[in-house]
């Protein structure tokens, strides 16, 4: 049908996309352009998205904010975006019951973005690979969950060329908490 047909070159387009980013990072070609922000306001826009989201599914939105955050910091913007864009989409999607939640920290000029979840968590044997490729984890392979194996890779990538590193816990059972600074 026409539906399956648009969806395909949905994901086709999506996969070249997500390609393209992850070559031009790798060529040391993607530009970091870095604008002074209202990381603020920015915030804000965030969270109200990713709340309605989150109600939408049932989920509780839960989001602390360090008093000592600035009005205006300097980052990338878009960059930004997609970092945190990519990890409350996932911890929404794998996230059946209970909450995902966004906290910012800020100590001495470096921002802490934890993204954190009362999902299923990740198995021992799936966190190893997470940001690799094309990696699909246990959960998802069983249950055919839309999504390319992508997405975790472009933001580790992402985070690494603003200067930061991400890192993840998960407890199976009790959910899985993403670490960006």
């Amino acid at each position: 049908s026409v539906e399956v047909i648009r969806r395909s070159a949905e994901h086709l387009s999506g996969l070249i996309d997500g390609l393209l980013d992850i070559s031009k990072i790798e060529a040391g070609r993607l530009h970091v352009y870095s604008n002074e922000i209202n990381i603020q306001d920015f915030l804000d826009q965030i969270v109200d998205m990713f709340r309605l989201q989150a109600q939408a599914k049932g989920l509780e939105f839960r989001h602390t904010r360090a008093p000592s955050l600035p009005q205006y910091v300097r980052t990338d913007e878009k960059r930004l975006r997609q970092i945190l864009v990519n990890l409350l989409s996932n911890a929404i999607k794998f996230t059946a019951s209970g909450y995902v939640s966004l906290d910012v920290g800020y100590r001495m000029q470096i921002a802490t973005f934890s993204v954190s979840d009362s999902g299923s968590g990740i198995p021992p044997s799936d966190l190893d690979h997470i940001f690799e490729p094309f990696v699909r984890g246990e959960v998802e392979r069983s249950r055919f969950t839309p999504g390319l194996g992508l997405g975790l890779t472009i933001t580790k990538l992402l985070t690494e060329t603003l200067g930061g590193d991400i890192r993840v816990t998960s407890t199976v059972g009790e959910g899985t908490v993403f670490m960006v600074r």
